[in-house]
């Protein structure tokens, strides 16, 4: 079996020959996109706005080398000029024997290429090269590839995204250091598929970073890190140009510090635990768990993802479980709301719902968590971790949906926040108190106007200065993926900056306001006085009319965590004193 996998491989590496000739300028690798007939270089960017000379070298597979008309041997010097991103320069050449007229365009973000025959959702092996901009080290590694996703990973999509585990000759896990970030096995590439930005999912999981706290037990472990590091990266698939990705590595077991299960023989013992919330449940919503069957390693819309299935043979739903069922009692019981924090990390959770509100991470407040158990046996609190937050800065679900009362910035988070673990932490006023308090305290850093702002336009605008903006846009422009729309990544910025000072006002004037100490009962609109207006309010909310958090925290006259009839008639009594 081994035989065949490593032939497998010896046969891939043979047909990748076909494309991967190799060609450095400076002693930076060149990458063939025989799409385009490109050779896209990447150098560092201190040289682009500057002339740039380099010693041009290639193999013995390229003869006849003319750049901008002028013959170059291998090893001979050649002036480009000045780099700027975007600027070609002609170039032509035998390749194995073939004519080749085509050009030369310089990057500063890594190029990353793949090799691979017929890569699908089922690992193949593969190799992967890294041309990073400032280090000439660029040889092959061995890995095995696939497509990754489930809505993205459908039939009739066509921008991939690529899941990487690097292999040794014999097929073993070895680990790698990708540009600058942890030395891993396992890597991911994101292709931003249908976000018309392309870039949200990496800026957003940045901005994550920036500015949640830490997990509860990251004062024993420092290196706890509840959020995924990339980099933003240009692509090219068996020769051919895939545009802008986001390298990144995975939300697992190591990036959280969570404790790893002691195996003695065939006796486990479970200590850290992972989980995924993947699509919308009344389960992940926390409202109405489902049965669970027992040893599955899916519960109606969650998924285990530490322990590995394929290591363990046994699961583990101990801390997820009793945090879901506890959450819907609480949901009818206020009186459990003071034992939240023995479940939940409440100050990450607090932190979470800042951040999706702030964004409108509609498609991350229910589905696309990580709740992570640092030692079930210890304590088994969870905490909190986004992932896949494309969804968010006004992009719709998908581009051919339009939704404007949903993507507005002035749409109101309850409209659509049904997480309950979240919902009634802010039926309370003091853990209501403290997300304000928080929220007011990250405007003044990471989410004040302008530096939220330039987070998003200084990297767009890299794009834009490195040309890889205009690749990306000349590659996938009217593609089906984006419903036919045209691409315009600098046109979707200017959206996004408006959509931002929009949104931040909006919340600052309507979502994070503090409660009045003292409420009258019975003043539902909150006017300070109670009469008919306060009865016109109920009805309008009982026939489906929609209000913020506030009012409807007053609306609840009786205090019976329902809004129904028994409130009018308690504001009735109220006003017949």
């Amino acid at each position: 079996m081994k035989r065949q996998l490593l032939l497998a491989w010896a046969l891939t590496v043979m047909s990748a020959a076909v494309w991967a000739q190799p060609l450095n300028i400076g002693g930076h690798r060149a990458v063939l996109d025989t799409l385009n007939n490109t050779w896209l270089c990447s150098i560092p960017q201190s040289i682009f706005g500057t002339e740039f000379t380099a010693t041009v070298s290639y193999g013995e597979e390229i003869t006849d080398l003319n750049i901008e008309g002028v013959a170059i041997n291998s090893g001979t010097d050649f002036a480009f000029g000045e780099i700027e991103g975007g600027k070609y320069f002609t170039a032509s050449a035998m390749i194995n024997g073939t004519p080749f007229t085509g050009t030369i365009t310089f990057t500063w973000l890594p190029v990353i290429e793949l090799t691979g025959e017929d890569i699908n959702t089922e690992y193949i092996y593969g190799n992967v090269i890294v041309n990073d901009p400032d280090s000439a080290y660029a040889e092959p590694m061995k890995a095995k590839l696939k497509w990754r996703g489930r809505a993205t990973n459908t039939p009739d999509k066509n921008k991939r995204n690529y899941s990487i585990k690097f292999v040794n000759d014999d097929s073993t896990k070895v680990n790698r250091r990708l540009v600058g970030l942890r030395k891993d096995n396992h890597w991911h590439l994101d292709a931003g598929q249908m976000d018309m930005l392309r870039v949200r999912n990496r800026l957003n999981a940045d901005l994550w970073l920036n500015m949640a706290r830490r997990p509860w037990y990251a004062d024993t472990l420092p290196n706890a890190r509840n959020g995924s590091r990339g980099k933003i990266v240009e692509v090219v698939v068996n020769g051919e140009y895939k545009g802008i990705y986001n390298l990144s590595e995975p939300i697992d077991r190591k990036q959280l510090k969570l404790k790893k299960y002691d195996k003695n023989g065939s006796n486990l013992t479970f200590h850290g635990a992972l989980w995924d919330s993947y699509m919308w449940t009344r389960t992940v919503v926390m409202s109405e768990p489902a049965d669970r069957k027992v040893g599955a390693r899916q519960w109606d819309g969650f998924e285990l993802d530490y322990p590995h299935w394929n290591e363990t043979r046994q699961v583990t739903w101990f801390a997820l479980e009793n945090a879901v069922r506890f959450a819907k009692r609480a949901d009818t019981n206020v009186t459990l709301l003071d034992s939240m924090g023995y479940y939940f990390d409440l100050p990450v959770m607090q932190d979470y719902y800042i951040f999706i509100v702030t964004i409108q991470a509609q498609d991350n407040e229910s589905n696309n968590i990580f709740y992570a158990c640092h030692d079930i046996r210890d304590n088994t609190r969870l905490t909190m971790v986004p992932w896949d937050l494309a969804i968010s800065l006004g992009q719709n679900y998908a581009p051919r949906i339009d939704i404007p009362d949903m993507v507005s910035p002035e749409c109101d988070p309850s409209t659509w926040i049904s997480h309950i673990p979240m919902t009634i932490m802010l039926q309370d006023k003091n853990y209501r108190k403290q997300v304000n308090e928080r929220y007011r305290e990250l405007r003044k850093t990471v989410l004040e106007t302008e530096n939220l702002v330039n987070h998003y336009r200084s990297a767009v605008e890299d794009l834009i200065e490195a040309g890889a903006a205009a690749r990306e846009e000349n590659r996938w422009s009217g593609d089906s993926d984006i419903a036919g729309k045209p691409l315009d990544l600098g046109a979707e910025m200017d959206y996004v900056e408006d959509w931002i000072r929009r949104r931040m006002a909006y919340l600052d004037e309507n979502v994070f306001i503090d409660l009045p100490d003292t409420d009258i009962r019975g003043d539902v609109n909150g006017d300070g006085e109670v009469n008919i207006a306060d009865i016109n309010t109920l009805l309008d909310i009982i026939l489906g009319g929609q209000a913020d958090d506030a009012t409807m925290q007053r609306a609840d006259v009786n205090e019976d965590n329902e809004i129904n009839i028994a409130d009018v008639n308690t504001v009735l009594d109220i006003i017949l004193g």
